[in-house]
């Protein structure tokens, strides 16, 4: 995979890109970095097409002071514009799932969904209290101390309350087919979620990993490629 740089309208966004026939745009959780999908890159077909961003706030993308899960989603379409792709499936994990799901609902563009662990509609860090707060911060910054924890804590901040969640309604109304892999031994997001979600969009897959954690994508990656390659040839 090659790593490029493209600029929009809020500032430069890089990422990992293997060109493809068909395309899957991954989204990294909250303090990742696009190459936390390296570990499925290898074992996903190579005529899939990949696209690993740094979101906003992290890795070597532009860090504005004040990013909200809907500037997230306008930077995705911007980079889907400049890259000229029409034909992508759009997924992510956790924070990165969340950010997929609010690109859907708003712009509808993609061929489908890939959500693994997904936030959005659950609880977060911020709706929990400060002391939730700052020890999710600690945690971050001794796991990822790369990150610039001022942005990481204003995005938390960004996170809490009820503005940007995804409701049953919206989930209710997405019409493109999804694949939704959870990890039964996520202490995170409980897989709860995940059925629930499953419940709710019509046209959804279900795949549970039994030794999946949070990151199912790291802890699980031959089942998740599997289960990936399958949803996407199917017609």
């Amino acid at each position: 995979m090659n790593r490029n740089t493209v600029e929009t309208s809020y500032g430069k966004v890089s990422f990992l890109l293997r060109k493809g026939k068909k395309y899957l745009v991954l989204l990294h959780g909250l303090g990742g970095v696009g190459n936390n999908f390296m570990k499925i890159s290898s074992c996903l077909d190579d005529d899939i097409g990949l696209v690993f961003p740094d979101l906003l706030g992290h890795g070597r993308s532009a860090k504005p002071d004040d990013i909200r899960i809907s500037d997230q989603a306008r930077m995705i379409n911007e980079l889907m514009r400049l890259l000229n792709l029409k034909d992508f499936f759009v997924g992510g994990n956790s924070y990165g799932g969340w950010v997929a799901l609010s690109y859907e609902t708003t712009f509808k563009n993609s061929l489908g969904l890939v959500l693994m662990d997904s936030a959005g509609t659950n609880l977060t860090v911020g709706d929990q209290g400060q002391e939730t707060v700052e020890k999710f911060l600690e945690r971050l910054e001794r796991v990822s101390p790369k990150n610039d924890m001022r942005i990481m804590r204003k995005i938390v901040e960004n996170n809490s309350g009820k503005t940007y969640k995804i409701s049953e309604d919206q989930l209710e109304k997405i019409t493109k087919r999804t694949l939704i892999i959870w990890g039964m031994n996520d202490h995170m997001i409980p897989s709860e979620y995940g059925v629930r979600m499953s419940q709710l969009i019509p046209d959804s897959t279900l795949k549970l990993i039994q030794s999946g954690t949070h990151t199912p994508h790291i802890s699980s990656s031959d089942e998740v490629c599997r289960s990936i390659e399958d949803f996407l040839n199917r017609e």
